[in-house]
């Protein structure tokens, strides 16, 4: 039997951690990695808005539509008779008649502005495209199937979720980090915190010199530790001669 902790389970940023990861702690090693094949792409179960809608609300709406044409017909046959009942008289076609014929005469800027011809505008993206044909096109990162990232000694399980879950990485499980000196704390803290947030702020603790929690920018949170009655490393000193 084997037993693997911590298992870590990303939704699509595998490869984006580990790579953030082995920059972070300098003894960080990745012994293995295998990627799913290219296009492979993670499964969302959770129903779209559009397979949501139920047959009711449809029938609801088009009632709604057919509403609305019956109201525009209505409109438009009480325009036709109030237009018939008060305009259509015989001096009112005549001037009508009359004020089309001069309208007809005299050109139209309307017209005149359909007919030119439309100018091109390109957008600053499309000239670049046109200007540098070359331009290189971010190639999706593949998903990880599975990765072992060894830090400290301890070795990581990694990998991608092909199906998409409403839930990440909680707090209430971490990854304890002890360090040796001072200066290695503030590294590790000062890469981690990026996008993430402190849970407990770094400073000296009754139960440590230093310590930090952090959840990092993919929700892992990290709790980073130099434990108390550390010493600094300093130079090598010679023993001392005893006659």
């Amino acid at each position: 039997m084997t037993l693997c902790i911590p298992f870590l389970m990303f939704q699509g940023q595998a490869q984006e951690a580990i790579d953030h990861y082995l920059s972070v702690f300098p003894d960080a090693e990745l012994l293995e990695i295998v990627h799913h094949p290219e296009g492979t792409e993670i499964y969302d179960p959770t129903p779209s808005s559009e397979d949501s809608t139920e047959p009711d609300d449809l029938d609801e709406a088009e009632e709604d539509e057919l509403s609305e044409v019956e109201v525009q017909l209505d409109l438009g046959e009480e325009s036709e008779e109030d237009f018939a009942a008060d305009d259509l008289t015989a001096e009112n076609v005549d001037e009508e008649a009359d004020d089309a014929v001069v309208d007809a005469e005299e050109p139209s800027e309307v017209h005149h502005a359909v007919a030119a011809a439309p100018e091109t505008h390109h957008t600053d993206l499309q000239l670049a495209e046109e200007d540098d044909p070359d331009e290189v096109v971010d190639v999706p990162v593949p998903l990880v199937a599975t990765a072992q990232l060894k830090i400290g000694g301890q070795v990581l399980m990694i990998q991608d979720s092909l199906v998409k879950h409403q839930f990440s990485f909680t707090p209430s499980v971490s990854i304890a980090v002890v360090v040796d000196s001072t200066e290695e704390f503030n590294q590790i803290v000062n890469s981690l915190a990026p996008g993430g947030e402190f849970l407990m702020e770094p400073g000296d603790y009754d139960f440590a010199t230093n310590f930090a929690w952090i959840k990092d920018r993919f929700d892992m949170s990290w709790q980073v530790n130099q434990p108390l009655a550390q010493p600094e490393p300093t130079a090598t000193a010679e023993a001392p001669v005893w006659g």
